[in-house]
């Protein structure tokens, strides 16, 4: 037999939502400080962040979430690369081929 699940008291819920919101403010803090010193940089950093925040913590569970995840991911990697093509376009050839590269890997290690 199964105990139910406790409601989260509203100090519980506030406190969550207040750790939330300091840990976004962060995040922008740190992209905003990183696109002072680069534009390159920090594009490329978000474009990792959003790969890892919607792969790695919170996996999207229903199609038009991980559509939207999809979406919100190749639109930071496409703003990244298209930022080192026009800073370094040797530096947007490395990314471009190790975008290929990590495409070839995923690919290989799936199973059938």
């Amino acid at each position: 037999m199964s105990t139910p699940p406790e409601t989260p008291s509203p100090r519980s819920i506030a406190r969550e939502v207040a750790g939330l919101v300091l840990v976004a403010a962060g995040i922008l803090v740190v992209l905003v400080a990183l696109g002072a010193i680069h534009p390159l940089l920090s594009t490329s950093v978000a474009a990792a962040g959003t790969f890892a925040a919607f792969r790695f913590p919170a996996p999207p569970r229903s199609n038009v979430s991980r559509v939207v995840a999809c979406a919100i991911s190749a639109i930071a990697t496409t703003t990244a690369v298209g930022c080192a093509f026009a800073y370094c376009p040797p530096l947007a050839w490395v990314e471009v081929g190790a975008g290929i590269c990590a495409a070839g890997m995923w690919l290989a290690s799936e199973a059938t």
